[in-house]
């Protein structure tokens, strides 16, 4: 589980993404080539909301992207192609209004919004956006308000026609993601939410390929295909998506059959090795997903000390947890946004600028003596059941005589502890962002901060010190200026250690032979988190890989 880019465990990020898997209803493999139901496996023993302004797990970031759409999208298993047009007619350009830019973007005609449980279904209008857009740009209603900063207004000029007014000059490319089919800039159908009120998480309507059925919580949710999408008619009847956090019980339902993908067994490579050596099976990997980090309190404790986070930063190996993750899946990474992603700053870089913090267990003892903690201190921290990577975060500053005690919790009970803001130690993970702007913005502005913060986002360590150059470089047109503001903010979060980056992780599930999410195949990269197209299907004639 993930609140915004955090994970229940490192285990393996195919595990941690809840990769899609269906179950037929009597569990057994499909016999005809017709239209099938996508029976997707999801390591993860439930959700949070299918709202996408409060989607904050993986699996509730991909059931968003099924069940609404946006303005422009991302190309399926390609987040790094150019946006193509999906709600808008085209790719909106900026323009000068008034002294101000100015998005006009003119809308496609025949977009449906599905009936609901209480709403019939009626055609999409510029209303629908509009109050997308404003609802998502609320801190009182949306979880990524910090991304809507820069907007001043957004109005309706007709029906099919929205305008919206900046604040400032901004790039396309920081822009576009904020009206892509990517958390906030997800579509809603404005009277299904009216109606389910704080329900509508529970019972949502979007314009999206899929429309949402039921949910047993703890079990299943069910998604039937939505034959009046304006991109075409899906090729599969739906998906039935298992809840199935055992790892065994897991594989074995795939290889058994009743299972069309998941994610492979909390084993490291040996979990991919297992669907490599199976007759049927084949292994999709090497899509980017996103970043793992230590993220530390900047606030509370005696983290709040940059010193003692600094001791920390140098008592943790990387190794360890890219061993522990599997080495196909997991690569170490120095950057707070590495060069394998938008935008990233190289590690040759951070080697040269003295900030990537080596694994150095003598140097951390003495950093820690010399910042009053000679013989260490006690620290608990709270962590998902499944989380063992907390504990080779324990071993590790046990080194050092820093004794964490880990408090096990279920899934919901880890995340209201984070969105608190008193958690002394995090490990996250950051998915794929289409420029660091949004991560800076998301997890390292104090605004950002989930206690105290004007727009709480997800800077759930309270870090503050590089909001003059985040506030820099969203005011920036230039790209080369916002580059270079991408560095210094990247040094500035290093230099004050508010986080130490471990590694970057490459999505991998296992799936039939006949299966695919209906895009770039194999993936090579996901905007943070799984985008199954309405393409996706399962012939189930193929059983040779």
């Amino acid at each position: 589980m993930k609140v915004s880019g955090i994970q229940t465990r490192v285990v393996a990020p195919a595990a941690l993404l809840a990769v899609l898997a269906a179950t037929s209803c009597g569990g057994n493999a499909p016999t005809t080539n017709e239209r099938p139901t996508i029976r997707w496996g999801v390591a993860t023993e439930g959700i949070t909301s299918m709202d996408p302004v409060r989607a904050v797990q993986p699996v509730d970031r991909t059931l968003s992207m099924m069940l609404f759409d946006g303005l422009v999208r991302y190309q399926p298993g390609d987040a790094t192609a150019p946006f193509e047009p999906g709600i808008a007619k085209e790719i909106p350009q900026p323009t000068t209004q008034d002294g101000k830019q100015v998005w006009t973007i003119a809308l496609r005609a025949g977009v449906k919004c599905p009936a609901g449980q209480k709403t019939p279904a009626y055609d999409l209008t510029s209303d629908d956006v509009v109050f997308s857009l404003k609802r998502a740009a609320n801190p009182e209603t949306s979880t990524f308000a910090s991304v809507f900063t820069a907007y001043d207004t957004v109005e309706a000029v007709d029906a099919g026609t929205v305008k919206v007014t900046m604040k400032q000059p901004v790039s396309p490319a920081a822009f576009l993601p904020t009206i892509s089919n990517w958390q906030g800039g997800l579509v809603v159908c404005k009277k299904a939410v009216e109606a389910e009120g704080e329900d509508f998480g529970k019972h949502p309507v979007g314009p999206g390929p899929f429309k949402f059925e039921n949910w047993t919580p703890g079990q299943r949710i069910t998604l039937l295909a939505n034959d009046d999408y304006y991109l075409g008619k899906p090729l599969s009847a739906g998906w039935d998506i298992r809840f199935m956090p055992d790892d065994t019980a897991r594989q074995a339902a795939l290889f058994g059959g009743d299972l069309d993908v998941a994610p492979p067994t909390a084993t490291g490579d040996k979990g991919l090795e297992a669907i490599d050596s199976r007759k049927g099976f084949k292994v999709v990997e090497a899509p980017l997903f996103g970043t793992w980090y230590l993220l530390f309190n900047t606030k509370v404790g005696p983290t709040a000390n940059p010193e003692v986070r600094k001791a920390l930063a140098y008592a943790v190996n990387r190794d360890d947890y890219v061993a522990l993750t599997g080495k196909r899946t997991a690569k170490p990474t120095l950057s707070v946004w590495g060069a394998q992603l938008p935008g990233g700053i190289p590690d040759d870089h951070v080697q040269q600028a003295g900030l990537a913090y080596e694994f150095d267990v003598a140097k951390a003892r003495q950093m820690l003596a010399a910042a009053g903690y000679p013989n260490g201190f006690d620290v608990t921290v709270t962590a998902p059941s499944n989380a063992t990577t907390f504990q080779v975060l324990q071993a590790q500053m046990k080194e050092i005589g820093v004794n964490v005690k880990i408090k096990t919790v279920d899934v919901p009970t880890w995340q209201t502890a984070i969105m608190t803001g008193q958690e002394p130690l995090m490990l996250t993970l950051i998915s794929y962002r289409p420029t660091p702007q949004i991560p800076y913005t998301d997890f390292f502005y104090g605004p950002s901060a989930v206690r105290g913060g004007k727009h709480p986002a997800q800077n759930f360590g309270g870090y503050d010190g590089a909001d003059a150059l985040i506030e820099k470089a969203s005011k920036t047109s230039d790209s080369a200026e916002q580059a270079r503001l991408w560095q210094e903010i990247n040094d500035k979060i290093l230099d004050d250690a508010a986080a130490k980056p471990l590694f970057v992780a490459y999505q991998a599930y296992g799936a039939v032979c006949g299966f695919t999410m209906g895009g770039v195949e194999p993936p090579t990269t996901i905007p943070g988190n799984w985008q199954p197209s309405y393409k996706a299907t399962v012939d189930t004639r193929a059983n040779d890989c």
